[in-house]
């Protein structure tokens, strides 16, 4: 015996739709995803000219990048502790 699915079961969209403030909530995260890959990527390309200007080989500009994403991800920490 095989059971079919009346038409008129599905939800109606109407009530699915997200309010405009929760529209508002998912631009700003997106926006902020973006800036944070945006700011890594600005050290990578960084990187030439401030090894160019101090002198540095690739091993010392590894070092550069490990601390400012150390420093990047510490301050995270501290503003979210301090946003709670």
């Amino acid at each position: 015996m095989s059971a079919t699915i009346p038409a008129q079961t599905l939800p109606d969209d109407a009530g699915r739709r997200w309010p405009l403030r929760l529209w508002g909530v998912l631009g700003v995260l997106c926006l902020v995803l973006f800036l944070n890959s945006l700011d890594g990527s600005i050290v990578g390309v960084a990187l030439p000219s401030i090894g160019h200007d101090l002198g540095m080989g690739p091993e010392s500009l590894q070092w550069i990048v490990n601390g400012y994403f150390l420093g990047y991800g510490g301050l995270l920490l501290l503003g979210g502790r301090a946003a709670d």
